[in-house]
């Protein structure tokens, strides 16, 4: 993809964040799915999991081999497009590698991975899912790939090739009386055993292009420091008291462990009176509700509108301590829908700030939260607004681009800053683009380009 054709997209400074790891890599947010990590770690007893824990084990083996078929089709796919000389063909290829990333997608959050290395595992299937859907639809303009674009499909196989030979010896191991289980209960300096085993399944790194996959910085972590926790240390009783405040309909609560990583949290399983099951954790630190995850209702049937589920969003961020939170990015997919909420401060949005929300449409229940990187970088910040106005510094972008909205936000750049900008939402040939203008200076901070999913939603 030559940069004339994306715009000023950049190439990812941070090389360890771009690692291909198959628990890993495509917010977003989504939390596309989406999402937050479902089965850190159980701390449940022997006795209650005799008959769940049958169960449960079966599902993971299911999804492991879900993921091993996806990796072994993804890379014969990825083949034939290199192999191929037909357009036509090419781009069959690339949609259906798409269309088995949303399947591999689906797999990975169902396994027990450690909550930080889940995001990490979503994003990269979500980028190869988009980056492929691109190229699908480039080619669907009668346009032919790039050299560039091909060096970059022919990385992404060798990855995938490598991953594929990796994971396929795992599986051996796990034939061989492996519990997906237990060995999820046994945790290691902050991940369970289960994610360092699948965590050293990885491959080369592979530059994308700078582009938005489910909303603007919904990925982004200042530093690995925790900041913005306020409060006393809690014990297990009193958080699941914050539990019951917040899940009003719940009728069990089930205390399943303490995971010590970098929060410090204890996790409880979840029942409500639709019957559905959640996996929450909280903060030992004031007792703020850090992820919730859970599946939702198994229909596509939906019985709130999608401005009541976003009314919901909000007033579950309201009660868990986002102050003036703001929706600035929304997708819907089957019956649910996800949104990123940033709290605003001075008629600012604070992107580092953001909050993942996903709401079942079905019942109207909140079935993924994710405010890792609120309590990560929440601080108190002399914010002012600038003497200048978007419409000063709007001549500095192309006339090839039509601005359709502008805002002024706190945006997280690379090492680690924090800059007032004004965001430029823009649309060109069809494309649309976020441009990120200092509000001091004019000068350009940053550019991204949405990724359009293959059944036509925006990620806006």
């Amino acid at each position: 993809m030559k940069e004339k054709d994306v715009l000023t997209v950049e190439k990812r400074k941070n090389k360890a964040k771009k690692g291909l790891i198959i628990g890993l890599s495509v917010a977003v947010g989504i939390l596309s799915a989406s999402t937050i990590g479902f089965g850190v770690a159980y701390g449940c007893t022997q006795a209650k999991m005799d008959d769940y824990g049958v169960q449960l084990e079966n599902v993971y083996q299911k999804n492991l081999y879900d993921l091993v078929e996806s990796v072994n089709n993804t890379e014969t796919k990825l083949s034939k497009v290199l192999s191929a000389d037909s357009g036509s063909f090419q781009k069959k290829m690339l949609m259906e590698v798409a269309q088995v990333s949303k399947v591999a997608e689906s797999s990975i959050s169902s396994l027990p991975i450690s909550q930080n290395k889940l995001a990490d595992s979503v994003k990269f299937i979500n980028q190869m899912g988009a980056y492929t859907q691109t190229l699908a639809d480039k080619l669907s303009q009668g346009k032919n790939l790039s050299q560039e674009d091909l060096d970059t499909l022919e990385k992404l196989y060798d990855s995938v090739a490598d991953m594929k030979e990796q994971i396929n010896k795992f599986v051996k191991k796990v034939q061989k009386n492996y519990s997906i289980l237990q060995q999820s209960l046994d945790i290691d300096a902050g991940d369970n055993n289960f994610t360092i085993e699948i965590s050293k399944i990885k491959g080369e790194d592979v530059d994308y292009p700078a582009m938005i996959y489910d909303g603007p910085f919904s990925d982004a972590e200042l530093d690995m420091t925790v900041k913005g926790l306020k409060g006393d240390m809690l014990s297990k009783e009193e958080c699941k008291k914050q539990i019951e405040k917040t899940f009003k309909n719940y009728v069990d609560i089930d205390y399943s462990g303490e995971i010590n990583s970098r929060f410090e949290t204890f996790a409880y399983h979840v029942t409500n009176t639709d019957n559905q099951k959640l996996y929450v954790q909280v903060s030992k630190i004031g007792g703020h509700i850090l992820t919730v995850s859970g599946n939702g209702t198994q229909t596509d049937e939906k019985v709130i509108s999608q401005e009541d589920a976003e009314k919901i969003a909000i007033d579950f961020a309201k009660e868990n301590g986002i102050n003036n939170p703001k929706i600035v990015w929304k997708q819907s997919l089957q019956n649910k829908t996800y949104l990123n909420i940033a709290p605003t401060e001075n008629g600012i949005v604070l992107y580092p700030d953001l909050v993942k929300v996903k709401v079942d449409l079905g019942s109207g229940t909140v079935i993924g939260y994710d405010a890792s990187n609120y309590f990560l970088n929440h601080v108190a910040r002399a914010l002012k607004k600038p003497s200048h106005t978007a419409e000063d510094f709007e001549g500095k972008i192309s006339k090839e681009f039509l601005v359709t909205n502008k805002s002024l936000v706190l945006a997280p750049l690379d090492y680690s800053r924090e800059v007032i900008c004004f965001e430029y939402q823009c649309e060109k040939q069809g494309q649309t683009y976020y441009i990120y203008l200092n509000a001091d200076t004019g000068k350009e901070e940053n550019v991204l380009k949405v990724i359009e999913t293959d059944d036509g939603s925006k990620l806006m």
